[in-house]
């Protein structure tokens, strides 16, 4: 029987983890690493075969970790072989090269200079303040995904997993000015302020256009109302950004600071208002059932920044709040509190902050900190270790290559607590499975990799019948939500619940948060 090895596609690093999967092999089976002209190189064992239910594979690992040669190489098991893949210093830069310049042919209110995906001006009309006759100016920003709203709860995650990114590579990576192109969108995230500090939600059309360009969306804007969740994840987002130009630009790291205070002094006078879109909006809510972690984020932020202690107390006693709150037996996953770093929860980044300015916390507040974060850690560690495929997650939902990568951030906090080199390589299994060690052999990343998606749910792609490259796609989701999904995935191992059809919303979109985390992710593996 013919083997089969996964691959990660993209290449490896030399001086870091190096593995492949193998299907239909066992334990202590040989495997030789070759160069092209099939010269032997390396010669390893397979690990002990493991088997799960979300995949319903069994695999081994080969592990080639030690060797770093520079080249190109296929892995030879008996008379199966591995396509060729890379090993080398830089083989990530072009991935990520196309992940950052994503964000650039996704912004909004400006002409775009492209040779594939030019495009003019567009969404650049005052909107309408729903409920009201008044219009007001909200131009730029990034489309947030496969349609052309704008979301403050998105764009906050993708602002601050770029600004982290950029603290790991800046003055080592300039192909990309990730600063410049974060206070694109923070610019915008200003106008969706309003004067006593409250936040409008998103801006779009009424309802999801059909599959056009951006500038021939000509129906009205409208301003959705004023959230919590959106006051607060600009408030925490804000407050972090600011330091970022406390050198650069003063004038602007005030202002941005000044907005922060702004929307936290909001929060702290009006009753909490969670997000559901009016009747007459259809685009995509964003809402959320427990707003303890945004509220959270935006406190611990402001902490770090202002140093006033009351943020700190107020953030301590929401957290013991949210915790202590009880979640419904019927929606397990619906925690009023999750250490995370996903859309819907924040509270990581709140954490994180914390635990990197550790002089301004008791000894008894750090380790209330840390403890969370390794013990999330580990349970990401043990889904790892039962995996097929190394993949950290027990549930595959709707974003589930996002979430993957959201789960490498919570390892890679761990790893910078504890040194533990196991929470490190764990966040590098996740980076292989979406790079091409899955049960798809599909690099999710469009336009990188051997095989990887052409039928993204991206409205410039679908109009102009090309991919735009550089996107990462949603991935795996079950239950089945689309009708594309339902057609063709009935039956099928749920992280193969995955179809390239530009119908399928649910596991082919794309959006500016899920390409945010894994540029994060690449640039805190020292990668870039």
């Amino acid at each position: 029987m013919k083997l089969k090895i996964f691959i990660n596609q993209i290449g490896y690093a030399q001086n870091n983890l190096k593995i492949a999967y193998v299907k239909g092999s066992s334990e202590n089976e040989v495997f030789e690493l070759c160069s092209k002209d099939e010269v032997v190189v390396y010669s390893g064992k397979l690990c002990k075969p493991v088997s799960d239910e979300i995949s319903e594979e069994t695999t081994c690992i080969a592990d080639f970790t030690s060797v770093d040669k520079e080249g190109v190489f296929f892995i030879k098991i008996q008379d199966s072989k591995s396509s060729c893949f890379k090993i080398g210093g830089d083989v990530f830069n072009p991935v990520y090269n196309s992940l950052l310049r994503y964000f650039y042919l996704s912004r909004c209110g400006q002409k775009i200079e492209d040779k594939n995906f030019e495009h003019e001006a567009c969404h650049n009309t005052p909107a309408l303040i729903y409920g009201t006759k008044i219009k007001k100016s909200v131009d730029g920003g990034w489309h947030d995904a496969g349609d052309y709203g704008r979301y403050i709860i998105a764009a906050s995650k993708a602002v601050m997993d770029l600004l982290l990114a950029y603290r790991e590579c800046t003055g080592t990576y300039n192909d990309f000015n990730i600063l410049e192109e974060v206070r694109f969108e923070l610019d915008w995230m200003l106008k969706m302020q309003r004067e006593d500090g409250g936040v409008y939600h998103k801006v779009s059309c009424y309802h999801f256009c059909s599959y056009i360009l951006p500038q021939d969306e000509k129906d009205e804007l409208v301003i959705s109302p004023v959230s919590t969740a959106a006051t607060a994840d600009f408030a925490g987002c804000l407050a972090f950004a600011s330091t970022f130009f406390e050198l650069s630009d003063k004038e602007y790291a005030e202002k941005l600071l000044n907005a922060a205070i702004k929307a936290q002094k909001y929060i702290e006078k009006n009753k909490d208002a969670f997000f559901k879109n009016p009747p007459e909006i259809t685009t995509g809510g964003y809402g959320d059932w427990s707003i303890y972690d945004e509220k959270f984020f935006a406190l611990c932020s402001l902490y770090v920044v202002t140093k006033k202690s009351e943020y700190l107390k107020k953030a301590f006693k929401l957290r013991k709040k949210g915790r202590n709150k009880k979640t419904d037996p019927e929606f397990p996953w619906k925690k009023y509190w999750n250490f995370s770093f996903g859309w819907s929860c924040v509270s990581g980044y709140g954490s994180q902050l914390l635990l990197e300015n550790k002089s301004l916390l008791s000894d008894a507040q750090i380790k209330d900190l840390e403890e969370e974060v390794i013990e999330k850690a580990d349970r990401i560690m043990e889904l790892i270790e039962k995996s097929a495929f190394g993949v950290g997650l027990d549930r595959i939902f709707w974003g589930s290559n996002g979430a993957v990568c959201d789960e490498a951030h919570v390892l890679l906090l761990a790893y910078d607590l504890t040194k533990n080199k196991k929470y490190y390589c764990g966040a590098f299994k996740q980076l292989d499975y979406l790079f091409g060690c899955n049960p798809l052999e599909i690099c999710y990343v469009t336009g990188n990799g051997i095989k990887s998606p052409e039928r993204c749910h991206h409205r410039p792609s679908i109009y102009l019948k090309k991919i735009m490259p550089g996107m990462l796609a949603g991935g795996p989701c079950f239950p089945l939500i689309d009708e594309e999904a339902k057609m063709y995935l009935q039956n099928k191992p749920k992280l193969s619940c995955y179809i390239d059809k530009d119908g399928s919303y649910s596991t082919n979109e794309v959006a500016i948060y899920w390409n945010s985390t894994l540029v994060h992710l690449i640039a805190k593996l020292k990668l870039v």
